[in-house]
C-alpha cells in the first residue's frame, strides 16, 4: 500500500466520525506492511482497557448493505456461507466499472478510500504460481485448497443464480459456471489454476479487465473476507449466524499476534477496538512497538489459507494425520472396541483424521486405533501386544511423513516470499511430527512398565538365563552375545528353537535353571490343539527345517534331541510368536507378552 492511499483512508475515516487515539500512528515498511505503532510513551499506562479506535457503523460493509443493493428477496438466500452475498457485493464495489446504478456509483465513491487500500495481490495459496502449487501438492494444505475451491465455485454459481448475475462472456468463467466441477480431476484442477493465473495477468495489466461477477473476483473477495472481516455479533447480539461478518476500515490494518488480549465492543453506533492486557507492559522502554489485533488462536494452516502468512513458533499449530480405512473396520473400532472417534476424526466415509499438536501430540484415540489395527483374530480386545505393535506401525507412518516433509523442504529453492512461507510451514510441521514421535516413544515406555512382571518377559533376559541354550546358539550360528542374533539375522530361528525347547522342558535330562512363564507354555498348547497343518505349510517350513535338522539333533542331542522336534512343532512355535511376541522396533528386542486386555 502506498503512503498516499493510507493517508487518504485515515483522512476519510476521521472525516466520517472515526476516532483514533493520538498515541497511535500508522506506518508502512517492507517487513510489517501497514501496521500501527504506539508512539507516546507517556500515555502507555493509560491505554489499558481503553477504546483505542472507534469506527462508525456507516463505514462498515455489511450484509444489510448487500441486501439493499441486490434486493430484499436475497436476504433469506439458502447458502451455507452467510457472507456469500456480502462477498459478491464487495466484488461489485471493487470491480464493476460499467452499467452501474446511481446507488452503486454513490457507494463506490463513498468507499473509494477504503477500497483502494484493499490489497489486490494476495499471498493465499489459491493465487500461487504453477511452480509453487506443485510444491504445495505434496502438503496436507493442498487437500484443503481443493476442497475450498470446489466449495467456492459451487457457492459462486449459487449466489450468481440467486442474484441473476450471470458471468460475462468469458469462456473459462462459463466453463466453471455451467456444471459442477470435480477438482479431484487433475485436468479440471489445472484448468482452474491456469484460469487464476490468467486472471492475475489481466489484473496486472488493468483492473478493469476483471469482471465483477467473475469467479476470480469472487475468490479475491472471499480471501479479503477471510483475512479482514469481523463477526457481526460484535455489533448485533441478535445475529443468528455467528459466522456472519462485515468489513471495517482502520481496525483491519492491525497485524495479528497470537495470545494478544483484545476486545471489540459496540457503543454509540461505533465499533470499538480495546487492547486490555499486559500488551503495553515494558513498552515504555520501546514505545514504537506494534499494536496488534488477534484473529483467534490459529494454526499455520488456518493462517496460510485464511490470511496468506504463517507464524514462526506457532504454539497453536497442528499437523494432520489422515488414514484411509475400510468403513466396516472403523465401525468395529468405535462400536465394538469403544475407541472414541468423533465427527472431527471421521471426516469422510473410509477416512479418519487426527490433528497432532503441541497440546495433544498423541491423541489416545490414535494410539488405540493402531492397537486395534494390529489386533489378531485370536484377540477379542486390545491387548498389550497389539497396542505395542500398533505403536511401532504408527511410528513407521510418522517417520515416513516426516521424511516427506524433510525431502520437500530440501527441494525448495530460492528466496521467493511464498517459498519462505512454505519453508516456515514445513518447519513447523517437522517440529510437530518430531514432538509426536517423542510422545509416542514415551507412551510406549509407560505401556511396557505398566504390564505386570508375570505377564511379560524379554527374550534377552531368557537368553542370559538359559546358558545351555545360549551355548547351543554359539555352536549353531556363531552367536556370542544376544545382539548377534539380530546382526546375523537368526533371531526368529532362535525364538522358534527356544519355544520348541521349552515345550519339551518336561523331557529334558536337566531341568531349566529359570522359571518359564506359564502363559508361554499355555499358548503353545492352545495353538497345538487347534492348528490344522496343511501340506503348503509343511512345504513353506521345509527349507528352514532341513538346514537345522537332523544336524542339530546329532550335534547337540542334549539340547535338541529330547522330546518332539518335528517340523509341526516349528509351525506351532511360529504361530506362538505371532500371538504373544512383540519385537521392539528401535533395538529389535523381542518380548513375550501374555494375552491380557489393554
Amino acid at each position: 500500500m502506498e503512503t498516499e492511499r493510507l493517508n487518504s483512508l485515515l483522512k476519510w475515516s476521521k472525516e466520517n466520525g472515526s476516532i483514533i487515539d493520538d498515541s497511535i500512528e500508522f506506518k508502512i515498511d517492507v517487513v510489517n506492511g501497514v501496521h500501527a505503532t504506539l508512539t507516546n510513551s507517556g500515555k502507555i499506562d493509560s491505554l489499558n482497557d481503553k477504546k483505542l479506535i472507534s469506527i462508525p457503523s456507516d463505514l462498515l460493509i455489511t450484509k444489510k448493505l448487500a441486501s439493499e443493493a441486490f434486493g430484499d428477496e436475497t436476504v433469506e438466500i439458502q447458502i451455507s456461507n452467510p457472507n456469500a452475498l456480502t462477498q459478491l457485493y464487495l466484488c461489485q464495489l471493487k470491480f464493476q466499472t460499467v452499467s452501474q446504478s446511481e446507488t452503486l456509483l454513490s457507494k463506490q465513491k463513498f468507499f473509494k478510500s477504503y477500497l483502494d487500500t484493499l490489497p489486490i495481490h494476495l499471498t493465499h495459496p489459491y493465487f500461487w504460481s504453477k511452480e509453487n502449487i506443485e510444491f504445495l501438492k505434496k502438503t496436507d494444505i493442498f487437500v484443503i485448497v481443493k476442497q475450498n475451491l470446489t466449495n467456492l465455485i459451487n457457492e459462486w454459481r449459487a449466489i450468481l443464480k440467486v442474484t441473476k448475475s450471470k458471468p460475462f462472456n468469458d469462456d473459462l468463467d462459463n466453463f466453471l459456471f455451467q456444471n459442477d466441477r470435480d477438482l479431484n480431476n487433475e485436468v479440471t484442477l489445472n484448468i482452474v489454476f491456469d484460469y487464476i493465473q490468467l486472471s492475475l495477468k489481466r489484473l496486472n495489466e488493468d483492473t478493469q479487465l476483471i469482471h465483477w461477477n467473475s469467479f476470480f473476483a469472487y475468490l479475491w473477495s472471499f480471501c479479503i473476507f477471510n483475512s479482514r472481516a469481523f463477526p457481526e455479533i460484535v455489533m448485533n447480539s441478535d445475529c443468528e449466524n455467528i459466522n456472519q461478518a462485515f468489513l471495517m476500515p482502520i481496525i483491519d490494518l492491525l497485524n495479528h499476534k497470537n495470545d494478544t488480549k483484545t476486545r471489540w465492543t459496540f457503543s454509540e453506533n461505533k465499533v470499538n477496538f480495546i487492547s486490555n492486557e499486559e500488551n503495553f507492559s515494558n513498552k515504555k522502554e520501546n514505545p514504537n512497538d506494534q499494536l496488534y489485533n488477534n484473529y483467534g488462536d490459529k494454526s499455520n494452516e488456518e493462517l496460510l489459507l485464511g490470511y496468506g502468512f504463517v507464524e514462526e513458533a506457532n504454539k497453536y499449530d497442528y499437523c494432520r494425520l489422515t488414514l484411509k480405512l475400510d468403513d466396516a473396520l472403523l465401525k468395529n473400532a468405535t462400536e465394538k472396541q469403544g475407541i472414541k472417534l468423533t465427527s472431527e476424526n471421521l471426516i469422510t466415509p473410509g477416512c479418519v483424521q487426527f490433528k497432532l499438536s503441541y497440546k495433544t501430540p498423541l491423541p489416545q484415540e490414535l494410539f488405540e486405533l493402531f492397537g486395534f489395527l494390529c489386533k489378531l483374530r485370536s484377540e477379542d480386545n486390545l491387548t498389550y501386544r497389539s497396542v505395542l505393535e500398533g505403536s511401532d506401525e504408527l511410528d513407521n507412518i510418522l517417520s515416513s511423513k516426516l521424511n516427506s516433509v524433510k525431502e520437500l523442504t530440501k527441494n525448495l529453492k530460492g528466496d521467493d516470499k511464498l517459498i519462505q512461507i512454505l519453508k516456515s510451514y514445513l518447519s513447523s510441521q517437522r517440529k510437530i511430527l518430531n514432538y509426536t514421535m517423542e510422545a509416542l516413544a514415551k507412551k510406549q515406555k509407560i505401556t511396557i512398565k505398566s504390564i505386570p512382571q508375570k505377564n511379560i518377559i524379554s527374550f534377552k533376559t531368557i537368553f542370559k538365563s538359559d546358558k545351555i541354550f545360549a551355548n547351543a546358539m554359539l555352536l549353531t550360528f556363531g552367536v556370542i552375545k544376544f545382539e548377534d542374533l539380530i546382526s546375523k539375522g537368526v533371531l526368529n530361528k532362535a525364538l522358534m528353537l527356544w519355544i520348541v525347547r521349552v515345550s519339551n522342558k518336561d523331557m529334558l535330562d536337566k531341568k531349566l535353571e529359570y522359571q518359564v512363564p506359564e502363559f508361554i507354555i499355555t499358548t503353545f498348547k492352545e495353538v497345538a490343539s487347534n492348528i490344522v497343518v496343511e501340506k503348503d505349510d509343511v512345504v513353506e517350513y521345509m527349507s528352514f527345517y532341513k538346514t537345522l535338522f537332523p544336524h542339530l539333533t546329532q550335534k547337540l542331542p542334549d539340547v535338541f534331541g529330547k522330546g518332539n522336534w518335528g517340523i509341526k512343532q516349528f509351525i506351532i512355535a511360529d504361530t506362538v510368536i505371532d500371538r504373544i511376541v512383540w519385537i521392539k522396533k528401535n533395538n529389535q528386542e523381542p518380548f513375550f507378552l501374555e494375552k491380557i486386555q489393554f
